[in-house]
């Protein structure tokens, strides 16, 4: 499915539908497979018992909510009309954009679906403007103004890439676009974010990496798109110890999370891949030698209880009144100017503060 999201990008809708298959084979035969046998029990990818396994649940979810989004798009005439133009937006936009991220970082696959989600904006714009009996050299600020008035916040944001790059390359006159809405959630209470880390460490009926990902979460304020490039070599233990690498230097790990965490690492050591390899992921996903996907990790921590988005932003609220915005920054693999913010924000700005060594 990923495969074909990626040409539908590109524009190449028919290599698309030949993935998708008749039935009989391809992406949609297997679907059919597990949209039938999803509630039958099956063996996990690292398990050797016959059961309901949460990481098969959440894996055949994805790819049928994946697979139902392709569908809809191959049925559209879509690209008919507007083909060109949307191959050359995919070609000189989406695809220089995603290459530039893979080259400073791994490519997430909320990366790519956001990539698939302004494709689909563009073709829904190119649609409307259709039905206005417009073109985009013709479309004027008071038709842009009433789309935007027309059209949910989400849409909105997913269209502005396209719309920028459309002036930009000169298909469009040159518009003013509204300005993008910033809607902020709000974070947990530090009660809430206790009560959270206290049930990470003590509920033992959780799997050991959910607790681990939320404790990393909640203590130092990790994403999910950074802990799951964690390895076990970012976990140290000297003497009685135990640090664990999340930017330079390490970040000491009190107790009990401690031991959560070297049993974790501990465990990972011991497990094989399907190549017979061993593993070097903190959290290891399906595919050998991948970490585990960030949607999958995700979806357990929501699943339990654990709101990723406020809680992590409380721990770095916390952390800001804590300590000086740019020794959390380092510590923990944040840029200097979000932590410095964030603080300013809790009323705690270390202006006092100054940067270096104080070691010497």
């Amino acid at each position: 499915v990923g495969a074909a999201r990626a040409l539908v990008a590109q524009g190449r809708t028919d290599r698309a539908a030949a993935l998708g298959g008749d039935g009989t084979s391809g992406i949609k035969a297997d679907l059919e497979y597990v949209s039938h046998h999803w509630q039958e029990t099956s063996f996990g990818v690292w398990e050797e018992v016959k059961s309901h396994h949460l990481d098969t649940q959440v894996a055949q979810r994805d790819a049928l909510r994946e697979g139902a989004w392709l569908a809809r798009r191959l049925a559209q005439p879509g690209t008919g009309p507007h083909g060109k133009l949307l191959r050359q937006f995919t070609t000189w936009d989406l695809l220089p954009r995603l290459r530039a991220r893979a080259a400073r970082r791994p490519l997430t696959q909320a990366s790519c679906r956001f990539a698939c989600v302004q494709f689909t904006a563009a073709s829904a714009f190119l649609t409307w403007a259709d039905g206005r009996g417009l073109t985009l050299g013709t479309c004027g600020q008071a038709d842009l103004d009433a789309w935007h008035a027309t059209h949910a916040e989400h849409h909105r944001r997913t269209v502005r890439g396209f719309l920028g790059w459309a002036m930009t390359s000169q298909h469009m006159p040159r518009l003013d676009i509204p300005l993008q809405q910033v809607l902020k959630g709000d974070p947990v209470s530090q009660r809430q974010r206790l009560d959270l880390i206290r049930r990470a460490v003590t509920d033992d009926r959780m799997p050991l990496r959910t607790r681990v990902a939320a404790c990393l979460m909640l203590l130092y304020a990790q994403p999910v798109s950074r802990l799951i490039r964690l390895t076990t070599d970012d976990v140290i233990q000297q003497d009685v110890e135990v640090l664990i690498r999340l930017g330079d230097p390490p970040a000491p790990v009190p107790e009990p999370f401690a031991a959560l965490l070297l049993e974790l690492a501990g465990h990972q050591h011991d497990v094989t891949t399907p190549a017979g390899t061993r593993t070097r992921w903190l959290f290891p996903g399906q595919n050998a030698g991948q970490p585990l996907a960030a949607g999958t990790m995700l979806a357990h921590l929501r699943t339990l209880g654990f709101l990723t988005g406020p809680a992590r932003l409380s721990a770095l609220r916390q952390l800001v009144l804590q300590a000086p915005a740019p020794v959390i920054a380092r510590s923990l693999g944040y840029h200097d100017n979000t932590t410095t913010r964030l603080a300013a924000e809790a009323g705690k700005t270390w202006n006092q503060y100054a940067p270096g060594d104080h070691a010497q």
